[in-house]
């Protein structure tokens, strides 16, 4: 891989698009579970340095799953993306309030036409 390549990839792993209570955890396991591989193969040597190495890199693996279903059975809103849960608030709002919801494009393109609550009011 080239310099550029490089740069490239690391600059669009930080444009994350999906927010939710994982990415903590899933940027812990990225970049732990590496550093302990490679501080085991180190210390290969000493068995007892070794297993400790590898042992620490299962536990946010772990940590991950355990999170993912604690969360998909207690939260699942959290699993979300914060976008959907926002735009989902703002819908619960708009029928508490009696309005019918607004319909919401799912395209999201150049092209997409989605409404805002701006537009619903130049309606009235």
């Amino acid at each position: 891989m080239k310099g550029d390549e490089i740069k490239t990839i690391i600059s669009r792993a930080g444009e994350i698009r999906v927010h939710n209570a994982l990415n903590p955890l899933l940027w812990l396991l990225a970049v732990s579970t590496p550093i302990c591989w490679i501080a085991a193969y180190w210390f290969r040597d000493d068995a007892t340095l070794k297993y400790i190495f590898v042992a620490m890199s299962t536990l946010p693996i772990f940590g991950s799953i355990l999170a993912y279903f604690l969360l998909f059975w207690l939260d699942r809103d959290r699993l979300q993306s914060e976008e959907f849960v926002l735009r989902q608030k703002e819908l619960s709002i708009i029928e508490r309030k009696g309005r019918t919801p607004i319909p919401y494009d799912l395209d999201i393109g150049e092209t997409a036409n989605i409404p805002t609550i701006e537009d619903t009011r130049k309606e009235k």
